[in-house]
């Protein structure tokens, strides 16, 4: 705060307020000056936030949120002799901005990008044993559903036996919609699934994430039913190869940008760079896509204990798809895998 010239910081976004607070409410926001952490919620969970935020100062809000939580923050930040105070630019809406601004009374209000975001990136041994936790359910689930897919179950039917079965191994919900995308569909990218029943001999993406303690996991695999293709097989091979690759370029101190590229390069030497559309990967922890960004745009530095995925891929539009995607947890001596589910195409 100090570097960034603000001594009152207002967060709003909910996994930043959990990171700041331990509160795991919806509705919350976080103050924190110099002198105080102010958690200010409304009636439904004062109880809760009294309980998991203990060392914050909890502040009830009227049942009109916002007119009332900028006034009570406006007479703090005068009792604090606070000029300036950083907001996030990202997660506050117009209407928010204009409700402080009404209220601020020459009060400096300094847009803030990324404080709690840079600070998450780099996890602590606990966040990291979360996000195994998280990824060892999805392994032992994956393990446990496989047997069940065949042709003519329905991409949703699978989807909806997987989730049901993670929530019996006591995670608490899927970190994002799952994907099951079969046939043409595999070569979306994104593509969650549907009625479409699968057919032997097509190819199946699944991508799902598992929730454990508020933690996220993320882990992709592509198989088939039946004998795959020569193109089938080729694709998939290059994109188990740009994993590899992949994992023994990635150090500490390395620019996300740079790792990306080399894969990048290597899928275009097959002839697939056109087919490649999306960055290498993305950080995971209390929210599925963080820091870092390993994308061409990218501008973090890779830090020890800093938690990522790497999920080179291939899309034919209209005919197929294939993505690999593991989890790493970045060690002094490299990256360390933290998802274990088989990556061969042939499911046995």
């Amino acid at each position: 705060m100090e570097h960034r010239g603000i001594s009152a910081f207002l967060i709003s976004h909910p996994p930043n307020i959990l990171y700041g607070s331990g509160f795991t409410g919806s509705s919350a926001w976080l103050l924190l000056t110099m002198n105080r952490v102010i958690l200010y919620t409304d009636f439904r969970y004062i109880q809760q936030a009294t309980e998991e935020a203990p060392f914050c100062e909890i502040t009830k809000l009227d049942s009109s949120v916002t007119p009332s939580l900028f006034l009570k923050i406006w007479e703090v930040l005068m009792e604090e002799t606070v000029s300036a105070i950083g907001v996030e630019e990202a997660r506050l809406t117009l209407k928010e901005y204009n409700q402080l601004k009404d209220v601020a009374n020459g009060l400096e209000i300094i847009p803030c990008s990324g404080l709690l975001e840079g600070i998450r990136s780099v996890k602590e041994e606990m966040e990291i044993d979360n996000i195994t936790k998280a990824a060892r359910i999805a392994d032992s689930v994956l393990k446990d559903t496989l047997p069940l897919l065949k042709p003519g179950m329905s991409e949703r039917e699978f989807a909806g036996e997987l989730e049901y079965r993670i929530r019996l191994a006591g995670a608490e919900g899927m970190a994002f919609p799952t994907i099951v995308a079969s046939g043409p569909r595999s070569a979306l990218p994104h593509g969650i699934a549907t009625n479409r029943n699968l057919v032997e001999g097509e190819l199946i993406v699944l991508d799902f994430g598992v929730v454990w303690q508020g933690y996220c996991s993320d882990m992709t695999r592509t198989y088939i039913l039946g004998e795959p293709t020569a193109q089938q097989e080729r694709i998939h091979k290059i994109v188990c190869n740009a994993r590899s690759i992949a994992l023994q370029t990635i150090k500490v101190g390395d620019r996300t940008a740079a790792i990306d590229a080399v894969v990048r390069q290597y899928l275009q030497d097959e002839g697939y760079g056109d087919a490649y559309g999306h960055g290498l990967g993305h950080g995971v922890g209390l929210e599925v896509h963080e820091r870092p960004t390993l994308s061409p745009r990218g501008e973090d530095v890779l830090q020890e204990n800093m938690v990522f995925s790497v999920e080179p891929g291939i899309y034919l539009e209209g005919q197929e798809g294939v993505r690999v995607e593991d989890l790493v947890v970045l060690r002094s001596d490299g990256p360390q895998v933290i998802t274990g589910s088989r990556r061969e195409l042939n499911m046995i």
